[in-house]
């Protein structure tokens, strides 16, 4: 175990110095970004590793990891559903998780609102597909900002930004164009929030993210390394 907390450690200290150089480039503070460890198909042991190590939040895809996991988990954390989440299973994680990365309709805000018995309201992400890539999940550019006007009326939700998922290809010049929506589309909501969240960027293109303005990174296999299953 001390082993894995070992090697866990040294490859947060190197996603922190790109994290800081993406920073510098850019002209902005490292205090600007939050990091997402995402944690999809690795065990509740190397989990909990990171956290022992002071990673404080957790995200994951999919609600059967989430349901298994988490009440194994100790320490000071928070954790972040990423993936997407189908309406019929909202009401089993829900009580899990301090963060819902990928609201994508009005369908999926009216679920969780079933399933709110009162108390802190979810922190809330809009996830939009800026690529326009059929094979991912998000609304549209032109769905988001009344998206977004639904979760702030909720009860349930409390709106906090947007995310994206860039195009997967590695092709710099197209990554970039999705992510520069994505700032847009947040100055183009900013009256709706104070501070507007920007989750984009993951272990292949955070950097890019970053200086595109990003606010939030979602890193898994630069930390952990290969997906176990």
């Amino acid at each position: 175990m001390e082993s894995e907390r070992t090697r866990l450690a040294a490859n947060l200290e190197r996603i922190e110095e790109r994290i800081s150089r993406a920073c510098a480039k850019a002209g902005r503070s490292r205090d600007s970004i939050r990091l997402i460890a995402v944690t999809k198909t690795h065990p509740v042991a190397t989990v909990q590793s990171l956290i022992d190590i002071g990673v404080r939040e957790i995200g994951e895809n999919r609600v059967q990891e989430i349901l298994a996991k988490a009440p194994h988990l100790k320490g000071d954390f928070t954790l972040h559903m990423v993936g997407h989440l189908q309406t019929n299973k909202a009401g089993p994680v829900l009580p899990h998780i301090g963060w819902l990365q990928s609201i994508d309709s009005e369908r999926l805000i009216a679920r969780i609102e079933h399933f709110y018995k009162g108390g802190p309201r979810l922190n809330a992400l809009v996830e939009v597909n800026t690529s326009a890539e059929a094979s991912k999940s998000g609304c549209t550019p032109d769905q988001c900002r009344s998206i977004c006007e639904r979760v702030v009326a909720s009860d349930a939700l409390e709106f906090r930004g947007l995310m994206t998922i860039g195009p997967l290809d590695g092709n710099e010049p197209s990554v970039r164009r999705s992510f520069t929506l994505l700032r847009r589309l947040g100055e183009n909501i900013a009256d709706l929030t104070p501070d507007i969240v920007l989750s984009m960027g993951m272990s292949g293109d955070f950097a890019w993210a970053i200086e595109e303005g990003s606010t939030m990174i979602r890193v898994g296999t630069a930390l952990l390394g290969d997906r176990s299953i």
